[in-house]
């Protein structure tokens, strides 16, 4: 018996079972009508972009030479560009490769980072208090970040991101504990990871090398002690990780300049230049839609308390632990004067605000722990936060319920009508409108639209979503034709054979005229027109 119990998967699930346990469950409960399935919601635009990049890898892309469907690239003729590190799409693809291409295998193969994110801020939360029951609770909590839980196996990259950063501050976390130099390279690593990935998720990276940088002039973090060694070593892992992310983002912007074709905005936009209607309107479209997504208005509310909270306990906890919120809620304050205006319609931008949670949390409960011990062990507290956990949890699974299947229903937990309703028509819209053109697929083999024919998607405004759905190579309407002579440049010129026209309404434009005169097909309101050269003449 002693035998079996020493056999280490054995161990591992008598000392963490109870983790693995909860994650499963709520992992269960969160996508049980959702791994398999494609695009949801809104965001179509940002996640074909994703989906299109993986699957030219699984069809052979070079990992340096990443390629999507919509052909901007070199004068009309490739969709080669670049955005963020491709470390996730190529991974993917390379699954795919294996298995074939499968929403399936993308959205487990994102699990798989979210749950090992989680695991690990579960195991710090451990080695932090020594305390398993407000491990369990505090990554319960986490896990019921509805942007946590929808965009950790979407296709976007932000949640993964931020799992990475999670990663490498456990293994941080050890490093400081044990002072073995493997931990603080696999620490640098996965803070490579995040920030190749998603820029924005080095707010903890950043706070952490102003760590290293005031510990190097002699100030003890930790009262006693520091946080780091103050070596050679230490300081060149975090220029190391700097470098690497100079490293590729210089290169993905000359690889685009060569190619003449960026399918990401990299740019600032900042509070100052707000969209139409200003901070008001911004304000509103937050309040109302995009927050929602974010936590539920109590863990908000509870977080904001906190963060107010916390400016009074100067000297009450370490510095380090002091300067964690602080820094970090500083962090998040410029990322949201950068980018803020996007924060109202882009929910999943607020993947980056999610650092906000351990830090403000975290040295808060190392507050109570070391101030009010019977408090943090007690089981009225205890008690109350497995309540809170319970609510979040109810929370999140119906805003994640409305972020990708549901067209009916009220949901009153959520509360607000707006962002209810919005969130069922763009679950309708996305069904009835777009994925037809995944349906239509089939369909275009039959009438004789081959996998490499190139067509033009209209009114499409997007780079990549119709293009991707149809597994074709094209244009859309994102650079606006309604130029009869661009049309022919591109049957012409650029070899585009086939015209999917999506809006009935479209065809009474005078600028599409000349080019339907040959229909061939129709699926779903979806109209299919031969193109050839000359047609306007």
């Amino acid at each position: 018996m002693r035998s079996l119990l020493s056999f280490a998967p054995v161990r591992f699930l008598k000392k963490d079972g109870l983790f693995l346990l909860f994650f499963a469950i709520l992992a269960i409960s969160y996508y049980d009508s959702v791994l398999d399935k494609g695009p949801l919601n809104h965001h179509l635009w940002r996640q074909t972009d994703c989906l299109s990049m993986t699957r030219y890898y699984a069809r052979g892309a070079d990992f340096l030479e990443p390629e999507v469907n919509i052909q901007l690239g070199d004068k009309y003729t490739t969709g080669q560009t670049a955005g963020e590190f491709p470390l996730l799409y190529y991974s993917v693809g390379q699954i795919w490769k294996v298995f074939g291409e499968s929403y399936l295998s993308y959205r487990v193969f994102y699990l798989i980072i979210l749950f090992f994110g989680v695991f690990c801020f579960y195991k710090s939360v451990r080695l932090l208090f020594k305390d398993h029951y407000w491990a369990v609770i505090l990554a319960g909590l986490l896990f019921t970040s509805p942007v946590l839980v929808v965009y950790g196996v979407s296709f976007l990259t932000d949640v993964p991101a931020f799992c990475f950063v999670l990663i490498a501050l456990y293994f941080l976390l050890r490093y400081h504990l044990e002072q073995t130099r493997m931990l603080f390279w696999i620490a640098m690593l996965f803070f490579a990871f995040g920030g190749l990935v998603k820029i924005s998720s080095m707010v903890a990276f950043v706070f952490l090398f102003f760590i290293l940088f005031i510990e190097t002039l002699g100030v003890k973090t930790l009262r006693t002690k520091k946080v780091f060694r103050c070596s050679w070593m230490e300081w060149i892992g975090f220029i190391a990780v700097v470098l690497a992310l100079m490293a590729w983002y210089v290169y993905a912007a000359h690889y685009n300049n060569v190619h003449k074709f960026k399918y990401t905005f990299n740019d600032i936009y900042p509070l100052w230049n707000p969209e139409e209607g200003g901070i008001p309107v911004l304000w509103k479209k937050i309040t109302m839609l995009t927050s929602h997504v974010f936590y539920s208005r109590y863990m908000i509310f509870l977080m904001g308390g906190l963060l107010l909270f916390h400016l009074f306990l100067w000297k009450r906890i370490p510095l380090f632990a002091y300067l964690t919120t602080i820094i970090v809620s500083i962090g998040v304050f410029i990322y949201i004067l950068l980018w803020g205006p996007l924060l109202g319609v882009h929910d999943y931008y607020f993947a980056a605000l999610l650092v906000l949670f351990p830090g403000i949390l975290l040295p808060f409960m190392w507050f109570i722990k070391t101030r009010f011990p019977k408090a943090f062990s007690g089981y009225v507290v205890k008690g109350v936060a497995a309540l809170f956990l319970v609510y979040n949890f109810i929370y999140c699974i119906n805003v994640v319920k409305l972020k990708t299947r549901a067209q009916e229903g009220d949901f009153p937990i959520v509360g607000n009508e707006e962002f209810v309703g919005t969130m069922r028509w763009l679950n309708w819209d996305a069904d009835a409108n777009w994925m037809r053109f995944e349906r239509i697929k089939p369909y275009l083999l039959q009438i004789g639209v081959g996998k490499e024919d190139r067509i033009i998607s209209l009114p499409d405004q997007s780079f990549n979503v119709s293009l991707f759905l149809a597994d074709r190579k094209g244009w859309t309407n994102f650079e606006t034709l309604v130029e009869p002579e661009k049309i022919d440049m591109l049957i012409s010129r650029k070899g585009a054979k086939y015209l999917l026209i999506s809006d009935p309404a479209l065809l009474e434009q005078s600028f599409i005229q000349p080019f339907i005169t040959e229909k061939i097909g129709e699926f779903e309101n979806i109209r299919v027109y031969r193109l050839s050269p000359g047609m306007l003449n």
